[in-house]
């Protein structure tokens, strides 16, 4: 019983730490929503050369920031509590306990990618931005 509740006290820990995804989602967007009307050279001073750009045919470009990376997940083990019966001496009454056992834990590898495409105009104004990927935020 006491393990039970310290596994649901360390639970209830460790969420408390945690952020919403919405509250990532505003991060995210406070994190680049001010570039909106800025000059590109601004945006490239802030954050660097681009990892790609192209010019269109109205004079303006995009800008494209790009990450990506492979993470594995999982893997090792994880120590569980077994409930095993071991019988008493000479046939006696027998008595449950646990004993630990380590379960394989498998592991999966994840690719994570985000591309932040900014448009700017003709006049290297930031007009608008867009995100693509599985891990912008």
């Amino acid at each position: 019983m006491m393990m039970r509740i310290l596994a649901v006290l360390a639970v209830l820990v460790s969420l408390t730490g945690c952020v919403s995804m919405e509250e990532r989602r505003a991060a995210f967007y406070n994190q680049y929503d001010p570039f909106i009307g800025k000059t590109a050279d601004e945006l490239v001073k802030q954050k660097g050369v681009p990892t790609g750009s192209y010019t269109l045919s109205t004079g303006g470009r995009v800008l494209e920031y790009a990450t990506s990376r492979v993470v594995t997940r999982g893997g090792g083990s994880m120590t569980v509590f077994q409930q095993v019966y071991v019988p008493g001496k000479d046939g006696g009454t027998g008595a449950w306990v646990s004993i630990p056992v380590d379960r394989p834990m498998p592991s999966r590898i994840d690719e994570e990618n985000c591309k932040i495409i900014f448009q700017i105009s003709p006049k290297n104004i930031v007009e608008s931005w867009r995100s693509e990927g599985n891990a912008c935020y």
